[in-house]
């Protein structure tokens, strides 16, 4: 009667071993799947900062280009503006300087033919009041 009492017992007991087994086995699986996860994730982190890194640098450069490129544009429109400066300066005095010749000669050829000058005074003003009379 023990034999047969034992050999429930035995096989209770082996299927508590190998259920024993099989929990260890399975955390064992969990475990390698837990570290092979993480180092999945350090792997994806690594290559996630390489990348942000080679954006800031790139970033960079585009800022220092941007920079330069701005710089340049800034010294050109310095440059056209002292250009355009020296340009009407110049107009302004040889303008004044051609007006005042101008003014000289019609002040000397009214003295010469005062007579003369206020008849073609006069025609123009006439001129001018038929024209801007419509």
């Amino acid at each position: 009667m023990d034999t047969t009492q034992n050999k429930p017992k035995g096989t209770i007991d082996d299927l508590s071993n190998k259920a024993h087994y099989a929990t260890d086995q399975g955390a064992k699986a969990a475990h390698q799947a837990t570290d092979k996860a993480a180092g999945v994730a350090a792997t994806i982190a690594d290559k996630a900062h390489n990348v942000a890194d080679t954006v800031a640098d790139y970033a960079g450069q585009a800022k220092e280009t941007v920079q330069h490129f701005a710089s340049n544009a800034a010294d050109s429109m310095t440059h056209a503006k002292d250009a355009v400066v020296d340009w009407t300066a110049d107009a302004a005095k040889h303008t004044g300087e051609y007006l005042h010749a101008g003014t000289d000669e019609v002040t000397g050829m009214i003295r010469r033919y005062p007579i003369t000058a206020i008849l073609v005074g006069l025609g123009i003003g006439f001129m001018l009041a038929k024209v801007t009379r419509v």
